[in-house]
């Protein structure tokens, strides 16, 4: 069982596949653009990207425990065009991914629209505001898919609640007060950082605070900034962070010493440190 928060430096599949099987209680991420933006990962080809959240996500369930979710941050994404005379190319991602994680051996729970304020979108729809003809038309999005999904059991949902070895912690990761009650998630998004694709704090909180209970085990496989983590730490529970740029693991490595305790360091090369 896993008594610590780990931040581990590399590929994902790899250092997935040294966590002990069934070891984690949620799966919170959001993968990297395919090939939107300079700064994030490249790929040869759209189905090379594919196969590789793929391997992940069969990574994924393997560490997952019976009945728990997995719940993946997307959206889609333009391809900018490659010449002035030449069309960008929309990639539906979420759509995609969604027969990938189905087959796997999730089960499909629910689908939320995180919604942002208007104006936080890309200049997609400029030429309709100018021209005005049908043809021209593009909405310019604000929102993004946040899929949940739950590792296939023919268990009820409330069997782990009944099952776990510690009632009070559920009963304290009970949610008091208000709480979403569509799957309309209105959320600014995250302004300051220096990933260039965060997602707000107070997504990631919502998402630990539905779908964990106090001490549970909460794996982002893609952590960028880290924010899965400090959403963790917040809400008494443990993270395994996994990043492949380096420079955003030491910039975790310095953000996580001010309120994560301990941490275990685990990379491609070596096998690990403790902090």
């Amino acid at each position: 069982m896993i008594d610590t928060n780990i931040l581990g430096l590399g590929d994902a599949e790899f250092l997935l596949s040294q966590l002990p099987e069934k070891s984690v209680h949620l799966i919170f991420t959001s993968p990297p653009y395919f090939n939107a933006r300079p700064e994030c990962c490249q790929y040869d080809d759209y189905m090379s990207y594919l196969k590789k959240m793929q391997n992940v996500i069969l990574c994924c369930r393997r560490v997952l425990s019976e009945g728990r979710y997995f719940i993946l941050n997307s959206s889609p994404v333009i391809i900018p065009r490659s010449k002035r005379n030449r069309s960008s190319k929309r990639l539906g991602i979420p759509f995609d991914l969604h027969q990938i994680i189905v087959d796997a051996g999730f089960d499909f729970i629910d689908d939320v629209i995180w919604v942002k304020p208007e104006g936080a979108g890309c200049g997609r729809g400029r030429d309709f505001a100018r021209y005005r003809t049908p043809l021209h038309y593009k909405t310019v999005p604000i929102t993004e898919y946040v899929m949940v999904y739950r590792k296939h059991t023919d268990k009820l949902l409330d069997w782990n609640i009944r099952n776990h070895p510690n009632q009070e912690a559920v009963m304290r990761s009970k949610i008091d007060g208000d709480y979403e009650k569509t799957n309309v998630w209105k959320i600014p998004p995250a302004t300051k950082s220096y990933h260039p694709a965060p997602f707000p704090l107070a997504l990631a909180e919502r998402i630990i605070r539905y779908y964990s209970i106090e001490n549970d085990v909460v794996l982002d496989p893609f952590a960028g900034s880290g924010t899965t983590g400090t959403a963790a730490a917040l809400w008494n529970r443990k993270f395994i962070l996994i990043e492949k740029k380096e420079e955003y693991f030491h910039q975790m490595r310095r953000d996580f010493r001010l309120i994560a305790h301990p941490i275990q360091f685990l990379s491609t090369e070596s096998g690990g440190d403790d902090e």
